[in-house]
């Protein structure tokens, strides 16, 4: 059996290695012509690179990006420095890495091609397959081909961002920098390439086409500090609010992941994040059932898992995002106001998916939740842990699957069949 994954971002990438690894046919295509080149998502929380250890990617974006600091001025005077939450990477550099690693298993992604229909007819010809997952994001051809509903709002116009990557003379690169006054301007600069990423907010609202010029003069008005010049612009992008998700994840053979099936504004650095994490919940489940572990209902278990962590993606961030715009509105500074403990999303878990089981009372976490014991497990298969009297299966995306006694069945083929 094949699976075909649409779309080549990190949402894909990471659904393909994981089906490739596990000796799953996979074909992933994208109907850009070149690789993206763009920074854009550009943070890694750590359960994510959690998620990328495991699938061999983590030493290498560790190499390529850092934990590095922002500097905060209000109203053009420096106010004060603030810790960086998440690895700050380019996305490109994700998508990268995990290109390079699906490499080793023989897969490449396929560009320049567009899926065109359902039945895995593409511009390119047909693709067989018994699977199709759309991960190409939030104008997702595959979902409007299942015409399954994107319920929620698009922003009015005071939500518009420029985005680009710069080179930036003249200011300290060991550290990013934000102002908040007129709107707000963010030059965040990264550990192994000279572009910056470059964000700007305008306090106006006025409507303009990003380009190299237009980041200059809005940095000369909004900031007006001497001597910093921005010059070969390698990217550059518009970004509108939206507050969006699908209420199907599945519809018989063919999934929605990532943006594809939810967006949501940019506060908390969760975009990229919940994605990779969609693919990994979804990855050893495919694998699973097409290599005849698991019947068909494990498959319904990604929608019941993953729609729930949507819904709260979309409400954290819609709730931070309004923080952040009264803070910038007031000129208070607050840009902290954009995280939450949570956001690392260690803590999100699956507590009341049929796939999580507590049968005896303990001390540890309970079924559902991500296991603590990471980097102890062999995550593409089950590992079961005994702790005195107590025995913890956990399932292959590292959560728990059960909690149970000495005398509990708490094999895996038990676990696969009964449990649902």
């Amino acid at each position: 059996m094949t699976v075909l994954v649409v779309g080549a971002g990190p949402t894909g990438l990471t659904l393909g290695l994981d089906l490739a690894r596990r000796g799953v046919p996979v074909r992933v295509i994208d109907k850009a012509p070149a690789y993206f080149s763009g920074s854009r998502g550009k943070g890694l929380q750590d359960r994510s690179l959690e998620v990328l250890a495991d699938l061999g990617v983590r030493d290498e974006m560790l190499a390529e990006g850092q934990h590095s600091r922002s500097r905060l001025y209000v109203n053009r005077e420096f106010s004060r420095e603030v810790d960086a939450t998440a690895l700050i990477i380019p996305q490109w550099k994700v998508e990268e890495a995990l290109r390079d690693k699906l490499s080793v298993h023989g897969v490449k992604v396929e560009l320049d091609t567009e899926l065109l229909a359902l039945d895995g007819t593409t511009s390119q010809g047909r693709i067989d397959a018994d699977y199709i997952v759309g991960c190409d994001g939030g104008r997702s051809t595959v979902r409007k081909l299942l015409g399954v509903p994107f319920e929620g709002v698009s922003a009015d116009g005071e939500h518009v961002m420029l985005l680009g990557d710069v080179e930036v003379s003249g200011l300290d690169s060991s550290i990013a920098h934000m102002w908040i006054g007129q709107g707000f301007y963010a030059l965040t600069p990264f550990r192994t390439v000279p572009q910056w990423q470059v964000q700007i907010v305008t306090g106006d609202g006025s409507r303009l086409e990003p380009s190299l010029e237009v980041f200059q003069r809005l940095f000369d008005e909004m900031v007006g500090q001497p001597g910093v010049t921005l010059s070969n612009a390698t990217w550059l992008s518009t970004y509108r609010v939206n507050v969006r998700m699908v209420r199907k994840f599945r519809v018989g053979n063919v999934f929605l992941a990532g943006d594809a099936a939810h967006v949501h504004p940019p506060a908390g650095g969760l975009g990229m994040n919940t994605g990779i994490q969609d693919a990994y919940n979804l990855g050893w489940k495919l694998a699973a059932v097409i290599n005849g572990e698991a019947g068909d209902k494990l498959l319904d278990t990604y929608e019941l898992e993953r729609l729930p962590i949507a819904e709260w993606t979309l409400d954290t961030s819609s709730e931070r995002l309004q923080l952040i715009t009264e803070a910038v509105q007031a000129g208070t500074g607050g840009i902290e106001t954009g995280r939450k403990p949570e956001h690392a999303q260690l803590g999100l878990g699956y507590p009341d998916s049929p796939l999580s089981r507590n049968l005896v009372r303990w001390d540890g976490p309970a079924a559902g939740f991500r296991a603590p014991w990471q980097e102890s497990l062999r995550h593409q298969d089950f590992t079961l842990l005994t702790f005195d009297d107590v025995r913890v299966l956990v399932r292959p995306d590292g959560h728990i699957g059960v909690v149970g006694g000495p005398s509990d069945d708490l094999t895996v083929a038990t676990y696969l069949t009964d449990t649902l």
